[in-house]
């Protein structure tokens, strides 16, 4: 075990090293000129070349874009991103990040959790009744909202749940923490663009383990299906849910740039699309390295659980 989490480790390092040198790269011959945007920005919108020759010099623009990329990775690796001077403040990017970090993991954990508990029991439903109108609505439903944008569902529900039906209390903006009520809603609309393949794949995988002939002999001796799906459906349908559910953790943290901006949350999104939006490719690129760096963490937590969940499966060297 222990060598093969070695082993996974080590090679995270080749895809983080090219994944950010990509954005890197990208940003440095697409984005604008950011000694330009500084001085134009501190000396009311007119060039000055003293003014501008001093933030090259101050952002080492004048080395060559490999010793800059260097230079990035060897900060990174200290755990050292340098400072954002596009953002308010200049603030110091790897705490920024540190301190952002936590309000998207509970953020994502709450949507992993309405996931879990929305989408796993529509899709053995779905499955348990398959090809019956209940298995279509079930299934158009999710499909309906994992295709709605983030950026739409997420004032469609303010106005339709809040302002309208009233079923939620008023969510108020910027985050109030894991347990409040106004996490309820943000967390629902993270929640939902996963919410079609949670249910497509654990359809799928009940309705195979219901073919089972060991399900079948179930069932003549009398038993339940609550019993069934309680004893021996669910452990053993849930090894390909579990794969989805890692990727979709990861994605969610990571990717939850639309529903915090839409409800003002301060999180790892948010600093990401702000640093996007003001050609911060810094700031960028390190939001890119320590996404990609959760997705590869979750989808390695996901392999090891594989030999928890089926002790057919080995994990090896």
């Amino acid at each position: 075990m222990l060598k093969y989490l070695l082993r996974r480790l080590a090679a995270m390092v080749p895809l983080l090293i090219i994944v950010s040198s990509f954005v890197f790269f990208l940003g440095q011959y697409g984005a604008a000129d950011l000694a330009l945007s500084l001085t134009l920005r501190v000396n009311d919108n007119v060039y000055d070349p003293q003014i501008y020759q001093d933030f090259a010099q101050k952002l080492n623009l004048s080395d060559p874009i490999f010793v800059r990329f260097g230079n990035f990775l060897g900060g990174a690796i200290r755990g050292d991103f340098g400072i954002s001077y596009i953002l308010p403040g200049s603030p110091d990017i790897g705490r920024m990040i540190l301190r952002a970090l936590p309000i998207s993991m509970q953020l994502a954990f709450a949507a992993m959790v309405s996931v879990i508990l929305i989408g796993i029991p529509l899709g053995i439903v779905a499955a348990v009744m398959r090809n019956t109108p209940v298995d279509y609505v079930i299934v158009f439903i999710a499909t309906v909202l994992s295709s709605t944008p983030g950026f739409v569902l997420a004032p469609l529900a303010l106005v339709i749940l809040v302002t309208q039906l009233q079923i939620l209390p008023t969510v108020g903006f910027g985050w109030h923490g894991l347990f409040a009520v106004q996490t309820i809603l943000p967390a629902l609309c993270l929640a939902a663009g996963p919410l079609l393949a949670i249910v497509r794949f654990t359809r799928a995988s009940v309705i195979d383990v219901l073919s089972n002939e060991y399900i079948v002999a179930a069932r003549a001796r009398g038993l339940g299906w609550s019993t069934i799906i309680r004893r021996h459906v669910i452990k053993n349908s849930m090894i390909p849910v579990v794969t989805i559910l890692g990727i979709a953790t990861a994605r969610m943290l990571s990717g939850s740039i639309f529903i915090e901006t839409v409800f003002a949350i301060n999180g790892f999104g948010s600093i990401a699309v702000t640093a996007f939006q003001g050609g911060d490719i810094q700031t960028v690129a390190a939001t890119t390295l320590v996404s990609g760096l959760i997705v590869m963490l979750m989808n390695l937590i996901v392999d090891v659980l594989y030999g928890f969940l089926d002790p057919r499966v080995r994990i090896t060297a």
